[in-house]
């Protein structure tokens, strides 16, 4: 049985966090689009503009890291 080395950790953790953060992204920009109040809409649509940009920011890690 094999050991898996710290990189494959690394990929494996940061890959379920980028599964993870692309789920409530998707749940995100539901609600904003299915909102009727605009206080709301805007609400549900920044925290899905911050999810994105949190995702491009793990993918940039990840390429940083030389791993994914």
């Amino acid at each position: 049985m094999s050991l898996l080395t710290e990189k494959e950790i690394l990929n494996y953790a940061f890959k379920m966090a980028i599964e993870m953060e692309q789920k409530r992204q998707a749940k995100y920009a539901f609600l904003a689009r299915n909102a009727r109040d605009k206080k709301l809409q805007e609400l549900f649509g920044n925290f899905a503009v911050t999810s994105r940009r949190r995702i491009a920011l793990m993918k940039t890690e990840m390429k940083n890291l030389n791993i994914g």
